[in-house]
């Protein structure tokens, strides 16, 4: 099974993007528009290496949903990655910020960071 990746994103265009390149990389990708979307897909997959969080979504705030995560046992070790044009600090509870707009070696990047895909042979920077 290939390391599961969350994309919490309102905005259909970035998220399909991201998904997609995601996807060709060796990832399964699911996707969220908001955080009441992404803790019921969280919840029935068997287990996301990776959350990447639009900072600013609908109803209940990337803030909102990480407190939440942190909150309940089963999420308790999902990895957050952030994303944002927002300048600033770590969220807290995040592991990582990408700035928008999210450039795709980034992307890629933050994802084999925190879920390296099985059987991928990393080369050197």
């Amino acid at each position: 099974m290939q390391p599961q990746v969350l994309i919490v994103e309102d905005d259909p265009d970035v998220r399909g993007a991201m998904a997609e390149a995601l996807h060709d990389e060796g990832f399964e990708v699911s996707m969220a528009i908001n955080a009441v979307e992404a803790l019921r897909v969280l919840a029935v997959l068997e287990s996301a290496c990776l959350v990447l969080l639009d900072w600013e979504i609908p109803r209940v705030d990337g803030r909102g949903l990480v407190d939440r995560l942190r909150q309940d046992e089963r999420f308790a070790g999902t990895r957050v990655v952030v994303m944002t044009a927002e300048p600033g600090p770590l969220p807290p509870g995040a592991v990582g910020v990408l700035r928008k707009p999210v450039r795709l070696d980034a992307l890629l990047e933050a994802a084999r960071q925190h879920c390296p895909v099985r059987g991928a042979v990393r080369t050197p920077a």
